[in-house]
């Protein structure tokens, strides 16, 4: 018996990459009108003239996603989760920094 199976092509986003808002949208599953609020919150820097039409920085996905998290499954507003987020990336950077000056002193 013979399995059908179906290929899909796929492109891998780069850091420079840029996606339309609404496909940022589906993958993350999050709305327009959240994104619009998290740009005007400083959380993203999209391009275009109209949200419609804005695309967003392949990097930024990561970043959308875990808005879309806390958001609907924490029940976080915008505003709490821009802060939850630059806290997160805060503290990342502050344990890389931690682990950089280890690293020297050991050697």
């Amino acid at each position: 018996m013979s399995e059908f199976v179906e290929v899909y092509p796929v492109r891998v986003l780069a850091e420079g990459d840029w996606i339309g808002a609404a496909e940022a949208c589906r993958l993350c599953r999050i709305e327009l009108e959240v994104v619009m609020e998290l740009a005007d919150l400083g959380l993203l820097s999209p391009r275009g003239d109209a949200p419609l039409d804005w695309q967003v920085p392949a990097g930024a996905l990561p970043r959308l996603a875990l808005a879309g998290r806390l958001i609907q499954d924490l029940g976080v507003n915008v505003s709490g989760a821009v802060l939850a987020i630059e806290l997160l990336e805060r503290q990342r950077s502050l344990q890389r920094q931690i682990e950089l000056l280890q690293r020297l002193t050991q050697d």
